[in-house]
């Protein structure tokens, strides 16, 4: 059995999980399953001669399953299994920073933020607007993102409360000039909705968003089931690697919800904040370092919160590698359960004053 390049497996504690990169499939699936499956010489025929009926019946069930989701194919020869040549996963590229998040009221956003995000290279940026900010102030936000054009900035992400007045002025209006994408994402909206303008997509959901204390949550309608997040998660950290922010009072984080800060924008610039010895002591910390997600099937799949974590609040000054709070999974039992209200939480919740 040859399981298809996007194909990866995972191993838990007690179980393991099988997801296609490719197409988003995930299943759970017995470790002696996952074990057979990973060994690409295994011979199914021979192995079948051995097994008694049950086993059998057991082993064609696997087979089917596999054959059934599209997840791999059965090699009849090792002439045949070695036309599958299969990708390496290694470490994504190396550079200083790619993703920015800004806490911003409106009219903190000026030239020389985007100078700094341009001169630093970075890819992807995400504005979240807080919530009592006033309408004309975030209109005349919306005319200023044509600064990133013919910057290094791919992308453009607004995070921001629905309004009616707001979402009329990106669709009808003539205030946005941007050339580059720009993706809008209303919450607290009456329904929910996806359409595209050509450069511009509006998305709208239910949920009230509280930034940032609604970020960092890991369940099942979380997870990233895609190669480049899972490459990531390999060798990084897949929050905080190659990110850098600014808070709503202006302190550059790696995290805008992060402990730390390397100074004020007022006064120190993006560069310098990143060239601090400690401003990339997270980056390389993988799940599998981390106390309980280094037993989790879902490790490579969930983001990593450092920010919220169980023990965060002993000594943030040292590397935190206690399980993130807003999880409820436990690999031991392999049950999912409401994370804030379980007892043992308690005292990092009043920390974190989540209660």
């Amino acid at each position: 059995m040859k399981l298809f390049d996007s194909v990866r497996i995972t191993e838990g504690v007690q179980r393991a999980v099988i997801f296609d990169t490719a197409t988003g499939f995930l299943n759970y699936i017995p470790k002696s399953f996952a074990a057979l499956l990973q060994n690409e010489k295994e011979n199914y025929a021979s192995l079948m001669e051995e097994l008694d009926l049950e086993s059998r019946d057991t082993l064609q069930q696997y087979i089917q399953f596999v054959q059934q989701h599209q997840l791999g194919t059965i090699i009849k020869t090792g002439e045949e299994l070695s036309y599958f040549k299969k990708s390496l996963d290694r470490p994504v590229e190396v550079s200083n920073v790619d993703f920015f998040i800004f806490d911003l009221r409106p009219s903190d956003f000026n030239e020389d933020i985007v100078r700094q995000i341009n001169q630093l290279n970075i890819k992807f940026v995400q504005l979240r607007i807080l919530m009592e900010s006033h309408i004309n102030d975030v209109i005349k936000l919306f005319s200023k993102l044509s600064l990133f054009n013919n910057t290094s900035v791919n992308e453009v992400s607004i995070v921001l409360p629905y309004c009616f007045e707001l979402e009329d002025c990106i669709i009808t209006g003539n205030v946005i000039k941007s050339t580059i994408f720009l993706q809008f994402l209303f919450h607290s909206c009456p329904d929910s909705s996806f359409k595209t303008y050509g450069n511009i997509q509006i998305s709208k959901f239910q949920k009230v968003v509280k930034i940032p204390n609604d970020c960092g949550c890991v369940n099942l309608k979380n997870l990233t089931i895609q190669r480049s997040f899972y490459n990531e998660a390999l060798h990084h950290n897949t929050c905080l690697n190659k990110k850098i922010a600014i808070d709503e009072n202006g302190f550059i984080r790696n995290c805008p919800s992060m402990p730390s800060s390397f100074g004020n924008i007022k006064e120190t610039s993006l560069l310098k904040a990143l060239s601090h010895p400690d401003f990339k002591k997270y980056w390389n910390l993988t799940k599998d370092e981390i106390d309980v997600c280094k037993d989790c099937e879902f490790r490579y799949l969930c983001t990593d919160c450092r920010a919220y974590t169980e023990r965060g609040y002993e000594n943030h000054k040292v590397v935190d590698r206690s399980k993130p709070l807003k999880c409820g999974y436990s690999p031991y039992t392999g049950v999912w359960e409401e994370w804030s209200t379980n007892p043992l939480k308690e005292r990092a919740i009043k920390f974190y004053h989540l209660d």
